[in-house]
């Protein structure tokens, strides 16, 4: 499996949170625990409080594996980078204009591009509205940021953010917070 939740400020184009600040509030809040390396940590003691999973007995390798791979549950924040990507869920986009809710056409071959950068303007042939990539409606199965948290090795739709995750998030940074579930950073 690879694919992750993903937890990233809005607006989603703007100068993003410092990361150190998003790690600090995970790291008071108990969500991530002991760091592997820049940026990468174990989840921590209270991982569980503020991440629900669907089903009644999820199975989560939470250990690095022996071989020192990235195949195993874990959070990493993804600083701020531009162009902003665009990260999607395998076979689950289906974007729309966020104005008339239309179907995008074609996405799939602009793809590629997209994904090295959802600033990019794309215009509605139903409306004639412009908008950046990023501001599609993905359905939470997709998203551009700057910035992101990521939980790794997370099927989509199998877990949430707690409201007290996305709360801690919005008042430590003074943004608002959404989530989405795409593949993962890390292939």
């Amino acid at each position: 499996m690879n694919t992750s939740l993903y937890l990233f400020p809005l607006p989603v184009l703007d100068v993003p949170p410092p990361v150190s600040d998003i790690g600090d509030l995970l790291l008071g809040c108990g969500f991530v625990g002991e760091a592997l390396e820049a940026h990468h940590y174990l989840a921590g003691p209270e991982f569980f409080r503020h991440i629900a999973f669907a089903g009644c007995s999820p199975h989560l390798q939470l250990e690095r594996p022996a071989d020192g791979g990235w195949d195993f549950c874990h959070v990493s924040l993804i600083a701020d980078r531009q162009p902003p990507p665009l990260f999607v869920a395998p076979a689950r986009s289906r974007p729309r204009c966020p104005s008339c809710r239309a179907p995008v056409p074609g996405w799939k071959e602009k793809l590629q591009v997209w994904e090295r950068d959802s600033a990019q303007l794309w215009r509605c042939q139903a409306c004639g509205e412009s908008c950046p990539v990023a501001m599609l409606d993905w359905r939470q199965y997709g998203f551009g940021a700057r910035c992101a948290v990521e939980i790794h090795q997370v099927y989509p739709g199998e877990a949430l953010p707690s409201d007290g995750l996305m709360q801690l998030l919005s008042e430590g940074t003074g943004r608002e917070w959404r989530h989405a579930w795409a593949g993962s950073s890390t292939g």
